[in-house]
């Protein structure tokens, strides 16, 4: 059931924000600066400060659009049964809502010439494509949004560039050990966006929304929900076959109980079923998962680095 929010009151602007959504940015800058920690023996506080509010305006921003961009369209219909969009329940009005979008727009690209200008060229790179795609998301003729390609954007944005980004700002070197975390949490972030488009398939195919979830259907959407959750448990396994040092980032194991409830609980769903709680599971998941990895990180320093262990940081390890 709906809420009764009053216009432009604190909870109609959280409504717009959803700050419940903020954890998804901010999981993979705790996971890239521990494995700074943990491959490189790097930290510095005010890099790791800049890197995490500019994940988090971006975050903000793109949720923001996404509400402003699916009223403009009218991409949405009365029957949807997901969270209320704030512009199209007129809690925000579209005037309010464009004035602070560009507000966002003007702090996140502050905080972004302040990472460019530490990171250089590649975070410059990271940086112009994330606008794109933030625009293409739901701008243009044809929105990434209404194609099965948006897991994928979550995947590369939200898993390898979120942890990799992170990882570079601190240490201005590339690890290939940090693709194993990056791929991890790009699985379980295209998971959230999967299990919220699977349950939207009927309102979406309605107004001409072919997701990956409308496209392979609800049936083989269990199976593919069932390897983004899984998978990251498996290839984070890896970390200690290149050296068995590594063995604290086995810690994530302890988020599998959680885990193995998930696919299950949406297989006994019904068609239509609100199933908004098991998408709030799953970004749970992903902090639970992401701040195990970040501890092992954090293991790795304090704990193994002081045995003089560590080889593996300088085969890796490539300065640019």
């Amino acid at each position: 059931m709906k809420k009764d929010i009053k216009p432009h009151s604190l909870e109609a602007w959280l409504a717009f924000f959803r700050p419940k959504t903020l954890w998804i940015a901010a999981t993979p800058v705790l996971v890239g600066t521990s494995l700074s920690l943990a491959l490189a023996g790097k930290f510095n506080f005010w890099i790791f400060l800049f890197t995490l509010l500019g994940a988090l305006t971006i975050q903000a921003m793109s949720n923001m659009v996404n509400d402003y961009a699916y009223n403009v369209r009218k991409a949405e219909r009365s029957d949807r049964v997901g969270i209320p969009r704030a512009t199209t329940e007129g809690w925000i009005s579209m005037s309010a809502a464009k004035k602070m979008i560009g507000f966002m727009i003007f702090l996140s690209s502050l905080l972004g010439i302040i990472l460019i200008i530490l990171g250089g060229w590649q975070i410059a790179l990271i940086a112009v494509l994330s606008i794109i795609c933030a625009y293409c998301y739901m701008g243009g003729p044809k929105p990434i949004a209404y194609t099965p390609f948006g897991e994928f954007l979550v995947f590369l944005f939200y898993g390898l560039f979120a942890v990799g980004g992170t990882y570079w700002l601190q240490t201005l070197s590339f690890n290939y050990l940090v693709l194993i975390p990056g791929v991890a949490l790009g699985l379980i972030g295209a998971a959230v966006l999967f299990i919220n488009n699977v349950r939207d398939i009927e309102h979406d195919l309605s107004v001409g929304r072919k997701t990956l979830a409308a496209v392979v259907g609800r049936k083989f959407a269990v199976i593919m929900y069932s390897f983004m959750i899984y998978i990251p448990f498996i290839i984070v396994g890896w970390l200690t076959i290149f050296n068995h040092y590594f063995w604290p980032f086995l810690f994530v194991l302890l988020a599998l109980p959680r885990a193995s409830f998930l696919p299950s609980t949406l297989a006994k769903a019904s068609a239509g079923e609100n199933i908004t709680f098991l998408m709030l599971k799953t970004v749970k998941l992903e902090v639970l998962f992401g701040l195990l990895m970040s501890l092992a990180g954090l293991a790795v320093f304090y704990l193994i680095w002081p045995l003089g262990s560590l080889t593996v940081k300088s085969i890796f390890a490539i300065p640019f």
